[in-house]
C-alpha cells in the first residue's frame, strides 16, 4: 500500500525539473527526486502553530512515504531569533518555512542569504501556469525580485472583531466608534509593537485614523495588550472584551467549530486589507534534507495540498481551483491593486515606521 501511494504521488510531478528561467539545463527526473527524498528520510520545518495548519502539513508523511515530517510550530519572532542564532553557529538544521512573512525576511534575512529561489525547486510546470493562481503565480511573491518568499495563501483581513451579542450595531458599526468613550478599556489588542495581527491592524487603522486618531486610541482608550493570540480570541467569545484587534481568524474558527462565539462579527473597514496569514513560504538555504523539502514543495503547491491547507485552517488559497475556506473573506480578482497589503516589500516601511509608533505610545 506505501508503494502505490508512493507512486501516485510521484505520478503528480513532472518528470524533469526545470530552473527558473525555463531552460533546459540540470534536469532531475522526478523519480530520482522522490528516492532522494526517501533516502534522506526527514523533512524538518517550522509551521503554524494553529493545530488546523499544522494537521495539512503533516499529511506530506502519507503522500511521500519514507519522509518523516519534524514539525515545530513557531510565529516569524521567535524563529527568526533561533535561526539566527543558529547560523551564526554554523548550524544549518531547517529545510523550509511554512508561516507569516515579516519585514525582516526582506531587510535582513534574504540579503543574508538564508533562502534559496522558490521556482528553482518547481519540478512540474502545472505550478507555474498562471492561470491556476490569483492574479498568476509571480503575483504571490512579496520579494521585489520576486524570487524568495512566496505567498500561496490571500485573505481579506480586517482583524477587527466585535462580540454583537453584547454591542449593538447601533453602538458601534465603523470604526471612527472604537474612539468613544463607552469603549475605554473595552478593547483587546493583539501586541501591535510586535511583528504579528496586531501591527497589521494598527497599521491599517494608521491609514484610515492618522496619526492622531491611533493615538487617541492607543493611550486615551486604554486598550488591553496580549501577546497570547488564542487568549485574545477567548477573550472575544466569552465577552470579558466586546471587541477585538488584530484578532486571529484562524483560533476564532476554532471556537465557532464548537459553536462558541457565532455572534462574533468582523466589523467592515473603510480600506480594506490583505494578507497570507499563515500562508507564506520560504525554502532554507543549506537545509539538511534539500531533496525533501523540493518534494515538499511540489506536492504543497498542488491542488490536494491546498484543498487541505484551506479547509483545515479555515482560510484561502490563491489557487484557483481549490475552494474557499473562509468564503467571507475572498479577495476581489478585480480590486487586488486596490487592497493594503503590509506584507509585501515595498509595503514594509509603513508597517515598520506603525510599530515603533506603537512602541513609543506604549511604553
Amino acid at each position: 500500500m506505501k508503494r502505490i501511494r508512493t507512486l501516485v504521488f510521484v505520478a503528480v510531478l513532472w518528470l524533469v525539473a526545470l530552473p527558473a528561467d525555463g531552460s533546459a539545463q540540470s534536469t532531475f527526473p522526478s523519480e530520482q527526486l522522490a528516492a532522494a527524498a526517501r533516502k534522506e528520510g526527514r523533512l524538518v520545518i517550522i509551521g503554524p502553530p494553529p493545530a488546523g495548519h499544522r494537521d495539512a502539513i503533516v499529511k506530506f508523511q502519507e503522500a511521500a512515504s519514507g519522509v518523516r515530517v519534524e514539525y515545530t510550530g513557531m510565529a516569524p519572532a521567535q524563529f527568526e531569533q533561533r535561526i539566527g542564532r543558529e547560523r551564526q553557529a554554523g548550524q544549518y538544521l531547517w529545510d523550509i518555512i511554512v508561516s507569516g512573512i515579516s519585514s525582516t525576511v526582506f531587510t535582513q534575512q534574504i540579503p543574508a542569504g538564508w533562502y534559496e529561489p522558490i521556482k528553482s525547486a518547481i519540478a512540474h510546470p502545472e505550478l507555474l501556469d498562471d492561470g491556476k493562481w490569483l492574479g498568476g503565480f509571480d503575483a504571490g511573491f512579496l520579494d521585489k525580485g520576486k524570487r524568495f518568499a512566496y505567498a500561496f495563501a490571500l485573505n481579506v483581513s480586517r482583524n477587527l472583531y466585535v462580540n454583537r451579542d453584547l454591542v449593538k450595531e447601533t453602538e458601534f458599526s465603523k470604526v471612527e466608534d472604537l474612539l468613544h468613550p463607552r469603549w475605554k478599556g473595552k478593547v483587546a489588542w493583539d501586541d501591535p509593537r510586535l511583528r504579528a495581527g496586531g501591527s497589521n491592524t494598527f497599521a491599517q487603522l494608521r491609514k484610515i485614523l492618522g496619526d492622531e486618531g491611533v493615538k487617541r486610541l492607543l493611550v486615551d482608550q486604554e486598550p488591553v495588550i496580549s501577546q497570547d493570540a488564542r487568549q485574545l480570541s477567548e477573550w472575544l467569545v466569552r465577552g470579558r472584551y466586546p471587541i477585538g484587534i488584530g484578532v486571529s481568524s484562524t483560533d476564532l474558527f476554532k471556537f465557532h467549530k464548537e459553536g462558541l462565539g457565532l455572534n462574533v462579527k468582523e466589523l467592515d473597514l473603510a480600506l480594506e486589507r490583505v494578507t497570507p496569514s499563515w500562508g507564506g513560504l520560504l525554502l532554507m538555504n543549506r537545509a539538511p534534507n534539500p531533496n525533501a523539502a523540493k518534494l515538499f514543495l511540489n506536492w504543497f503547491l498542488g491542488r490536494e495540498a491546498q484543498v487541505l491547507w484551506a479547509k483545515l485552517g479555515a482560510t484561502n488559497s490563491r489557487r484557483l481551483d481549490v475552494p474557499p475556506g473562509d468564503p467571507d473573506s475572498i479577495p476581489d480578482p478585480k480590486r487586488l491593486d486596490k487592497y493594503l497589503d503590509f506584507n509585501k516589500e515595498e509595503n514594509a516601511g509603513f508597517r515598520l515606521e506603525s510599530m515603533k509608533l506603537a512602541q513609543s505610545l506604549l511604553k
